[in-house]
């Protein structure tokens, strides 16, 4: 990812993971929504293929799974780590804002 946003949101996901399937059109409607409602946070989403990594990426932000996201700031300083798993777009935006947040 660019290193030009404010703050970064990545999808950790696999080929074949059913869960991340399902996250897919989530993810897409949250990036969205919040690139629409808090462009002054200019945040890049991106997503990560874990079966692409040396793990080295994978060790540093503590995902051990996917789908998993994680937030970090235009430093690389690693805001926030969600490895729920599968989630609501409420609670995908709840998390990215309130890693932000507690950044701001």
């Amino acid at each position: 990812m660019a290193n030009n946003f404010l703050y970064k949101v990545v999808f950790f996901k696999q080929p074949g993971c059913v869960a991340c399937g399902a996250m897919e059109p989530i993810w897409g409607e949250v990036a969205g929504d919040l690139a629409e409602s808090y462009p002054h946070y200019n945040i890049g989403f991106g997503t990560w293929d874990v079966t692409e990594d040396d793990w080295e990426f994978c060790d540093f932000v503590g995902c051990d799974g996917t789908p998993n996201f994680a937030v970090l700031d235009e430093d690389n300083e690693l805001l926030g780590i969600n490895t729920d798993g599968l989630l609501a777009a409420s609670q995908l935006k709840d998390f990215i804002l309130n890693s932000i947040e507690r950044k701001s």
